[in-house]
């Protein structure tokens, strides 16, 4: 008999305030992806409006609705015209769920699985690996993914349409920018997930942070980034040039401390939360009181620490608001040529960011992500 599942996660009423609050920010971008179906999705989070959500891993996208009149629409990420393989891989599923006690089938809109969780763990482990080859053999010539999580990643066989994941999503959100945000590119991204599945979408981002913080870098004369850890596999994310600042900076974390394809990591929820709610105070406060940064409208030329700009905007006081990344110049030396100086960091994010420090970053074997 099944044992009782676990009961279904719900975002707290915390975390959908501070949601919300980060999404009355228009200069803000706000999606939730998760492998969660449509209905459970907009059951908890429908009532933030320009918030975008992607269920079943991004197969199921909608767009952020501007007016809370709008109804939500959902479009699919990849076509599915042909769902015959649905009944097979059924059909085959059930075979195993006859003869693994506490094996169940899950099916949802686009995806059909074969849970073992709840089942003996050894033999569970070894049943999932011989219907996945099962599975492999008769639907060879559908356009699906077969898919094993083991035990550590909650114990399934899933088969979904192929090219279905969190980091083809993120490339699509990415190129569909212009449209949410009404803004052309891209200036900063803050990329957290907590399990396997959000993998795809961390290492595709953090992907995509190098590649324009590589070009900076050959710009301004210093040394290339050191190449990637041998456990990420490369993509080719050059499609979405077009659509980010030359000046982007993209934080990935994972939630946990444990080997990831994202740069950094926080260490629960709790300081997920946090990071967050910080944010918030950061875009809404009023910059009533000014440091000593500020003081830099004062100095000319070279003198200044940062390299003033004159494209400033300015407040009632005369005083320049907080410069961005994009308005920091590199300062000259006596000869007149850029002095070699490192971007200035983002201190604030590192206070909660982590750096994951990579154990097999000489290995040579790939990690599949699942």
């Amino acid at each position: 008999m099944v044992k009782e599942r676990s009961a279904p996660s719900v975002p707290t009423e915390r975390m959908i305030s501070t949601l919300k609050r980060l999404c009355e920010d228009k200069r803000n971008a706000v999606f939730v992806v998760s492998g969660k179906e449509r209905h459970s999705l907009t059951n908890s989070l429908e009532g933030i409006p320009n918030l975008g959500l992607a269920a079943e891993h991004g197969m199921f996208i909608s767009w952020p609705l501007h007016k809370k009149s709008d109804k939500r629409r959902w479009e699919t990420l990849v076509p599915e015209t042909d769902r015959t393989w649905r009944s097979l891989a059924v059909t085959i599923m059930e075979v195993y769920t006859s003869r693994t006690h506490g094996s169940y089938i899950e099916e949802t809109e686009m995806k059909v699985l074969w849970q073992y969780r709840d089942a003996d763990l050894e033999f569970g482990y070894l049943q999932a690996r011989e219907l996945e080859d099962h599975l492999s053999k008769y639907l060879r010539s559908y356009s699906v993914d077969i898919l094993h999580g083991g035990m550590e990643e909650g114990g399934y066989v899933e088969v979904r349409p192929k090219g279905v994941n969190k980091g083809v999503l993120a490339m699509r959100v990415i190129k569909h920018f212009p449209v949410i945000a009404q803004k052309d590119r891209i200036d900063f991204c803050l990329v957290l997930g907590d399990d396997h599945c959000d993998e795809p979408m961390l290492s595709v981002m953090r992907q995509v942070g190098r590649r324009i913080a590589g070009v900076r870098r050959a710009k301004s004369g210093e040394e290339p980034l050191p190449p990637m850890p041998a456990t990420i596999p490369l993509v080719d994310v050059s499609s979405v040039d077009g659509y980010v600042s030359p000046e982007l900076e993209v934080f990935t974390a994972t939630v946990g401390k444990k080997p990831s394809a994202a740069a950094s990591y926080l260490h629960d929820v709790n300081e997920a939360q946090e990071l967050l709610e910080s944010l918030v105070k950061v875009s809404t406060r009023d910059q009533k009181f000014y440091s000593a940064v500020d003081l830099r409208s004062h100095v000319t030329g070279a003198g200044s620490g940062f390299g003033m700009t004159t494209t400033l905007e300015t407040v009632s006081t005369g005083m320049p608001k907080s410069l961005s990344y994009g308005q920091m110049s590199i300062p000259e030396d006596d000869s007149g040529e850029p002095k070699q100086q490192k971007r200035p960091s983002n201190g604030f994010l590192n206070d909660y960011l982590g750096t994951i420090e990579d154990e097999h970053a000489d290995e040579d074997e790939e990690f599949i992500f699942f």
